[in-house]
């Protein structure tokens, strides 16, 4: 089913145009916000993400009318999966005590090596959303989906010339912030 007919049903059949959009669009946003999600949060935290994307798609779904529905489908799932990362983040910082912490540890080395890994990771991801729109979509769709600025041109409405400065733009202001940081 096209975009064009989705929204028709969305505006003319909303519990049917609903659960189209649902049943075309899950898996999409299944796999974004799982990509995000795992190894931080658990399948329940993906799915209750995947039920907020779609919430607030709908919701939503009357203002967004320019540009590509999946596109935006995306952000919203990416910007989701994004603050549940956070979330869960926050939320074991908080939580963790050493009574729950096993007695003996396999390797030092290993859980400095995560627990490092899991800092650079939201120092990254905290960097990229500063930088703000256009340019955190653009940074995250060329190298966490491996798009190219043609692809990337499409999904932002712009031309491939305009996504490449961005991209250089966003690139030369995430080294610096990551620089900053240390």
């Amino acid at each position: 089913m096209t975009e064009a007919q989705i929204r028709t049903l969305l505006y003319n059949y909303p519990q049917k145009g609903q659960k189209v959009l649902f049943d075309e669009y899950y898996t999409y946003v299944y796999a974004i916000a799982y990509r995000i999600i795992n190894g931080i949060g658990t399948r329940e935290d993906v799915e209750e993400c995947v039920i907020d994307v779609f919430l607030e798609v709908i919701q939503r779904y009357d203002t967004v009318r320019e540009g590509s529905l999946k596109s935006y489908i995306g952000t919203v799932a990416k910007n989701k999966a994004i603050n549940v990362c956070r979330y869960v983040s926050a939320k074991s910082r908080r939580t963790d005590s050493f009574d729950d912490m096993p007695q003996e540890l396999a390797s030092s080395q290993d859980v400095e090596n995560d627990i490092e890994q899991t800092e650079l990771t939201d120092r990254l991801l905290s960097c990229i959303s500063a930088l703000g729109e256009p340019d955190a979509t653009i940074i995250l769709q060329k190298f966490f989906y491996d798009r190219n600025s043609t692809e990337i041109a499409r999904l932002v409405g712009k031309p491939p010339a305009w996504v490449r400065n961005r991209c250089a733009r966003a690139l030369k202001r995430l080294r610096k912030d990551l620089a900053d940081l240390h």
